[in-house]
């Protein structure tokens, strides 16, 4: 993973640090200090969880919950039920049953083995699992230390700040399906029975304790019977589980996967705008609404002057009179820009001829602070002739 860039200089070598690591097609993410908020003054607990919990759950689900019996001398025993280790699974891959430490066949027993741990494929297109920016899951904590407690009879006075909110960011889980396999041994059919017919209605249920539960899907049950010499006869069934869970560690790709910050008591807006408004008749409705704002001019910010607003915002009309059937003049001078002192451009005016905007290609015209202006149209590209007949009004920025 791309390391942050603290955009420091590196003082071995006196050269700025690179925005990108090597090997990463994406400029490393910047790091901001605004969000690095300490915890070692709190006592929330980084959530995680991890295979281990759903191993956990999945065997405390079937001690405590399904509590597997069966029936032998008129008595009900407990199945008891372990997790495969190595040395249990390499008895039971070589001799087909497990021996406790007097050598004694161990029957009736449940034994769990985890075989994979996959990717849920039906969030893989979601991007769930990727963690873009933003894509957190967000808990609030109204009181802390930054806010004092109100009593609802005796309230402080009504005119107070906005209250801080603590937040707690944590990362979305990763959605996993984990293979498990059940391998069941009793002395005899009718005790298997009895094991299977207590677990079956089980499927689809949520297994797990207290917050860690998850959905489990029981699959097939195959039977066999295993011979020992000069031992009694076992019944083995195996069955497989696909548990669909959920994982998070508490540091991804080196990073805490909580983080705290406090929520935002002001917020100020501001208007930047940063296309060329020198160059069309139309103003920002945010400009406009706000009276306030900030322009782009050179890559320098400049912010806007009643005077300038005036004159963005100050487009009258004025009619053309017929020359020839290409020319028209208007008696009327061009403002003049307050903030850079130049006459205002072709591009600060709309021609309308009949009613119908005219393309400003279609004439050629420089603007003036004199008081008489001549338009010059091309007749080709408007595909008619001008007429002494015609309404042609010039709206813009005039003097």
């Amino acid at each position: 993973m791309a390391r942050f860039n603290k955009q420091n200089i590196d003082r071995k070598t006196n050269k700025p640090n690179p925005k990108r690591t090597e090997g990463f097609i994406e400029d490393d993410v910047v790091l901001n200090r605004a969000d690095q908020i300490r915890r070692d003054d709190d006592v929330i607990i980084t959530p995680k969880r991890t295979l281990y919990d759903i191993d956990y759950a999945i065997k405390w689900y079937i001690e405590n919950e399904i509590r597997p019996q069966v029936e032998a001398d008129k008595q009900l025993l407990s199945v008891p039920v372990i997790f495969s280790n190595g040395e249990k699974w390499d008895n039971v891959r070589r001799l087909g049953y497990i021996r406790d430490e007097k050598g004694m066949l161990q029957s009736p027993l449940i034994m769990i083995k985890r075989g994979s741990v996959t990717e849920r494929d039906d969030y893989k297109t979601l991007d769930v699992n990727r963690n873009p920016a933003g894509n957190y899951i967000v808990a609030k904590n109204r009181y802390n230390k930054r806010n004092r407690y109100s009593d609802s009879l005796f309230p402080f006075p009504a005119n107070q700040p906005a209250q801080s909110e603590e937040i707690y960011v944590v990362n979305i889980p990763k959605q996993v399906k984990v293979e498990y396999e059940l391998m069941l041994w009793c002395d005899f059919t009718t005790q298997m029975n009895q094991v299977v017919d207590q677990i079956l209605p089980y499927g689809r249920f949520a297994w797990g304790n207290e917050t860690n539960r998850f959905k489990t899907t029981i699959g097939q049950f195959t039977f066999e019977t295993v011979n020992t010499v000069g031992d009694d006869r076992l019944v083995r069934a195996t069955v497989p589980l696909s548990v669909e869970g959920t994982l998070l560690s508490e540091h991804e790709a080196r990073l805490s996967t909580l983080k705290k910050m406090y929520s935002i008591k002001k917020v100020t807006f501001d208007m930047t705008v940063t296309t060329d408004i020198f160059q069309t008749t139309r103003v920002p409705q945010s400009i406009i609404t706000s009276g306030v704002g900030t322009i782009i001019i050179d890559d320098v910010p400049v912010q806007i002057s009643g005077e300038l607003m005036n004159y963005l915002t100050s487009l009258t009309d004025k009619q053309a009179t017929y020359s020839d059937s290409t020319t028209v003049t208007v008696s009327a001078a061009a403002a003049i820009n307050p903030l850079t002192l130049a006459t205002a451009n072709k591009n600060e005016f709309d021609v309308y001829i009949n009613g119908t905007y005219i393309d400003k290609v279609a004439y050629t015209w420089t603007p003036s602070d004199t008081a008489s202006q001549t338009i010059v149209f091309d007749t080709v590209a408007l595909g008619y002739d001008i007429e002494s007949t015609d309404l042609i009004i010039i709206n813009g920025r005039w003097a």
